[in-house]
C-alpha cells in the first residue's frame, strides 16, 4: 500500500558505485501491482540516466483480516451482511480491493462468507458468522373457527405465516393443544423448530352441541 523504493546495486564494471556521490534514484509506479520503474542519474564522475525495472506483485489475501461478523437473525433470504477487510490498520475496497462471495447463508447455522482478492491483493480468505432462529413471538397465527363440542379433543388446523409465508408443521413448529374438549376457550401453542425458536399462542372457542341433534 506504500511507495516501494527497493535498494539498487549500480556497477560501474566490478566496482559497485555509491548512491549520492556517484548516482542518484528515482522510483516511478512503484505503489500498485504491475512494473515499477527506478531510474538513476548520474553524480560526481558519471552523468546522464540509466532505468531497471521491477516487478509488484499481488499481496495474498490470506494475509488480511476480516472483522467479526455479528450474529444474523433467519429471515427466510440469504443473508449477506456487510464485511470489513482491512489490511494492518487500513480498510480495503470492496469491488477495487476483493469481492464476496457467501455459502450457507440462508438458514439457521454457521455461514461462510469468502473474500477474493482484487487488483493489489490475490488469493481468498473466510470468515464465518451464524444465523440464529426467529422468534416465534413475530410469527402470525390465523383465526380459528368456533368448533362444536363433540366430546372428544378437538384439534383443528392452524395456520402459522411468517410475512405472507404459510410455514410448515412438523418442520417449522409443533403443535399443542389445553382445554380443547368441553365448551368454552381452548388453547393452541406452536413451538418454534429448525429456523424458529420460542412459542406463540392462539385461542379458539368450543361451542354447546345443539340438544336437537340428541336422541
Amino acid at each position: 500500500g506504500l511507495a516501494l523504493t527497493p535498494t539498487l546495486v549500480v556497477k560501474d564494471g566490478s566496482t559497485t558505485l555509491t548512491l549520492t556521490t556517484d548516482y542518484t534514484v528515482n522510483y516511478s509506479n512503484n505503489t500498485n501491482v504491475g512494473t515499477a520503474t527506478a531510474t538513476i542519474t548520474g553524480a560526481g564522475n558519471y552523468t546522464g540516466i540509466k532505468a531497471q525495472n521491477f516487478t509488484i506483485v499481488a499481496k495474498a489475501a490470506n494475509t488480511l483480516s476480516i472483522d467479526a461478523i455479528a450474529s444474523q437473525t433467519y429471515t427466510g433470504s440469504a443473508l449477506t451482511p456487510t464485511v470489513v477487510v482491512k489490511d494492518g490498520s487500513t480498510t480495503l475496497t470492496l469491488g477495487t480491493d476483493y469481492t464476496v462471495g457467501y455459502t450457507n447463508n440462508t438458514n439457521v447455522g454457521t455461514a461462510t462468507v469468502t473474500i477474493t482478492g482484487a487488483g493489489n491483493y490475490t488469493g481468498t480468505k473466510a470468515q464465518t458468522f451464524t444465523i440464529v432462529a426467529k422468534a416465534a413471538s413475530t410469527l402470525s397465527i390465523d383465526a380459528i373457527a368456533n368448533q362444536t363440542y363433540t366430546g372428544a379433543a378437538l384439534t383443528p388446523t392452524v395456520v402459522v405465516k411468517d410475512g405472507s409465508t404459510t410455514l410448515t408443521l412438523g418442520t417449522d413448529y409443533t403443535v399443542a393443544y389445553t382445554s380443547n374438549t368441553n365448551v368454552g376457550t381452548a388453547t393452541v401453542t406452536i413451538t418454534g423448530t429448525g429456523n424458529y425458536t420460542g412459542t406463540k399462542t392462539q385461542t379458539f372457542s368450543i361451542v354447546a352441541k345443539a340438544a336437537s341433534t340428541l336422541t
